[in-house]
């Protein structure tokens, strides 16, 4: 179940895409319907092709997504939007919701399980406003969320619209809200005030969304069956010490049931933007489930908070990866980086602003997978990939990328050296890597490793983790309860 993201107020939604990654050694047959309509995906699905443009890619052949290949499905986009999608879309008009109120999920299957992302729009390094996320798996969606949305900055209060949506999986799901901030009625939405419990029901497919949600993130959702939960921001405008700001764009991310959140973390930086190669300063976002729960850093971090109440939310700034773990795996805990505005300290490298604002979830080591096929927007003309990998009882386990061999330049982490990143361009500045170049890609290891995707051009980018696990690691619930 994929809920259209809602976009900048006062604008057409654009190409809303979603990707199905195929790393079977068989055809992984794709289906689609919303609202109990099917759609056909062979008329809007593409085989991605590295080199080609969109209109010359293959449809989905009747035996499905071929092995080893990614399907990019052409979902929806409004006849005004700016960005309008490469080849006929499965609804050519908005199949978002504008402000509070209720729609559509598209329901996408697979027979055998996949990886799924999304863009919106499709193709915005040539337009404004892009946005990606890893798509949850409604096997691995749950009855316990805390309603995260991204950080509003400093985009003004009727621009910086903050949203969130929660999608149910089966009929006569009940949900029942907490908030930690006064959240609006709408066409079929009650308001959910702050200090009570409201309740909603949904039906497979349903969606309900909030909007302008404000910072929601302390909110506790729970439902007596699985449902999803999304949330996300029509204009992030981001700054921090090496970063004045720049063009804004949305964010929307896919947050995973508390029953997946971890205990210890590792941050990977992305690849530096200044000119004069020093590292940026990077923003993050932390948020505990459960009162008393203590953070420590690896290396330290002046300023990051060190003591988090149950649903509260702190913020800092580091130049460096880092670890950060709770006390136990009772007190989980959430991560999420920023990408601040392209405006960067000493100037920017391969163009006058790269890269722009961006919102995105960090996985816990806990979820890493061994083998990633995944997906880089060819219209973006750099794309650089940001590895984490896990020592194992054998040591480090090389990684290799399909294009580039077996990676190298890897650093540690933490003063045990359980941990290390390193980062590999698939183009920079339009000009490949040896043999790489965007379209779908293979990575895998021996061992566990994580890896973040950023598409970066002119005052836009995009990020995403291309995979992992959504896999219960903790045994707490957060009951609704109002605070």
């Amino acid at each position: 179940m994929v809920a259209t993201p809602s976009f900048y107020p006062g604008e057409g939604a654009p190409c809303f895409a979603i990707f199905i990654a195929n790393d079977w050694s068989k055809p992984v047959k794709v289906t689609v319907d919303r609202g109990g309509t099917p759609y056909d995906p062979a008329t809007f699905g593409r085989i991605a092709t590295a080199g080609s443009p969109e209109s010359a890619w293959p449809t989905i052949p009747a035996t499905g997504v071929p092995s080893g290949e990614v399907a990019v499905l052409f979902m929806s986009s409004d006849p005004s939007a700016i960005v309008q999608c490469p080849v006929p879309d499965a609804i050519a008009s908005s199949t978002a919701i504008k402000g509070t109120g209720t729609g559509k999920a598209w329901h996408v299957s697979t027979d055998v399980p996949v990886s799924g992302y999304d863009i919106l729009p499709y193709g915005g390094a040539s337009s404004y406003l892009p946005s990606a996320e890893l798509v949850l798996p409604t096997t691995a969606w749950g009855t316990n969320y805390f309603g995260i949305v991204p950080l509003r900055g400093n985009a003004s209060a009727s621009e910086g619209l903050q949203w969130g949506q929660i999608v149910g999986t089966a009929d006569g799901t009940t949900v029942q809200v907490a908030p930690n901030v006064d959240l609006p009625s709408g066409t079929g939405v009650a308001a959910a005030p702050k200090g009570a419990t409201t309740s909603y029901t949904l039906n497979a497919g349903d969606v309900v969304q909030w909007q302008d949600s404000t910072e929601m993130s302390g909110t506790v959702i729970s439902s007596d069956k699985p449902i999803g939960f999304t949330g996300g921001l029509g204009y992030d405008c981001y700054t921090s010490a090496t970063s004045t700001g720049g063009g804004c764009d949305s964010a929307h991310q896919q947050i995973p049931p508390l029953s997946a959140f971890g205990s210890l973390y590792v941050a990977p930086p992305f690849a530096t933007r200044r000119a004069d190669m020093n590292p940026e300063s990077i923003p993050y976002r932390v948020l505990a489930a459960v009162d008393g729960t203590t953070l420590t850093y690896d290396p330290p971090i002046a300023g990051a908070p060190t003591t988090l109440a149950a649903g509260a939310v702190g913020g800092f700034e580091s130049t460096t990866a880092f670890v950060v773990k709770s006390q136990d795996n009772s007190h989980p805990f959430y991560v999420g980086q920023i990408m601040p505005g392209c405006h960067v300290t000493s100037g920017s490298r391969n163009g006058s602003c790269l890269g722009d604002e961006e919102y995105v979830n960090i996985l816990p080591p806990a979820q890493f997978l061994t083998k990633y096929v995944f997906f880089t927007d060819s219209t973006y003309n750099t794309t650089n990939l940001v590895f984490t990998r896990v020592k194992t009882p054998e040591g480090f386990q090389d990684v290799k990328l399909d294009c580039a061999g077996t990676l190298a330049s890897w650093k540690p982490v933490d003063a045990a050296d359980t941990y290390e990143v390193t980062n590999v361009d698939i183009q920079r500045a339009s000009v490949p890597n040896g043999a790489c170049k965007n379209g779908p890609q293979v990575a895998s290891s021996a061992g566990p490793f994580g890896l973040m995707v950023w598409g970066e051009d002119e005052a836009a980018s995009y990020a995403y983790p291309a995979g992992g696990n959504v896999a219960p690691i903790n045994a707490v619930v957060v009951p609704p309860t109002p605070r």
